[in-house]
């Protein structure tokens, strides 16, 4: 029988695996028509804008204390810029299923940063869920993984942005936030800004009014699905459980992705997909169904409000 908890979390994961798996096609089509330099300014300032309001609404304060200022800003660079802006530019360089997969090596820099810098002990069944989960992976990339030597610019920026995923991820369960979920994942959204504005504005034509309808769609999802409703559900996963724990869950994502991405823009599915659907999926119940004997560390506490579905 699987605890209300247990059930929880794997709603989480399942939640999240479908707003950023149907996000990677949806990036492909906007980018049909966007710049990703303008892309990244409209989904933070609408991110940002967005949760601000959100937060107001529910009485949760916006000041950041102190002593919380510059974790936050390394977190907002790390994860939300970093990330968002080498994924953009790693999809215009390389397949989306590629650039996907090559995302979610995250997992595995997470886990082994977080042995370092927070002391974590992965267990038993977190290492063979990494191992299972990376493994579903490399079967999914298959034969692309011999030539990504003749795409070096697409997985540099992937890889890139895995890294600097993970780091985030990791100085996420450093500080113990006393922030709401929606202040916190707002004000990475504001602090990102600044940094892809100014390209936007140099260097991105003006965007065209006139976007095609599917355009339109996946600007939408992306931005109030993907990007406000996604982090929110990601920060609370990451403080609900381990790194190790968070990182491994988040392995089903890119199988949804490499389907929307068939689906949505008419690729076709090589039969290896399949096996790596099932291994991946092995892994996400090795770490989250089954409750590992050892504790998790507690999650960060929270006092601005009850934890719910979001925060980093």
């Amino acid at each position: 029988m699987i605890s209300r908890a247990r059930a929880l979390d794997l709603s989480l994961v399942g939640l999240i695996s479908v707003c950023w798996g149907l996000n990677w096609p949806a990036v492909k089509i906007i980018l049909t028509q966007i710049q990703p330099w303008t892309l990244r300014s409209l989904g933070f300032a609408v991110g940002a804008a967005v949760l601000f309001a959100y937060a107001r609404s529910r009485g949760e304060s916006l000041a950041v204390p102190r002593g919380q200022r510059w974790p936050l800003v390394a977190v907002a660079l790390l994860n939300m810029a970093g990330f968002n802006i080498c994924s953009a530019f790693g999809q215009m360089n390389m397949a989306t299923s590629g650039a996907a997969i090559i995302a979610y090596t995250m997992p595995a820099w997470a886990t082994l940063l977080a042995i370092p810098i927070l002391g974590e002990r992965p267990g038993p069944r977190q290492w063979m869920g990494l191992a299972c989960g990376l493994t579903g992976l490399a079967v999914l990339l298959g034969p692309d993984l011999l030539r990504l030597g003749a795409l070096p610019l697409g997985p540099a920026f992937m890889l890139t942005g895995a890294l600097s995923w993970a780091l985030g991820n990791v100085l996420i369960k450093r500080t113990a936030w006393t922030m709401g979920p929606n202040a916190i994942t707002g004000w990475q959204f504001a602090i990102s800004l600044p940094v892809v504005l100014p390209f936007a504005l140099a260097m991105d034509p003006a965007p065209t009014l006139a976007l095609e309808p599917r355009v339109l769609v996946a600007l939408v999802f992306h931005i109030l699905v993907a990007m406000v409703g996604g982090y929110l559900l990601w920060f609370a996963i990451v403080r609900r459980l381990s790194v190790a724990q968070a990182s491994v869950s988040s392995l089903i994502v890119p199988v949804i992705g490499v389907t929307g991405a068939i689906v949505v823009l008419g690729e076709t599915p090589p039969l290896r997909t399949y096996a790596a659907l099932a291994l991946i999926l092995c892994a996400v119940l090795l770490v989250v169904m089954v409750r590992d004997k050892r504790p998790v560390p507690a999650p960060a506490p929270v006092t601005a409000e009850p934890r719910g579905a979001g925060s980093p």
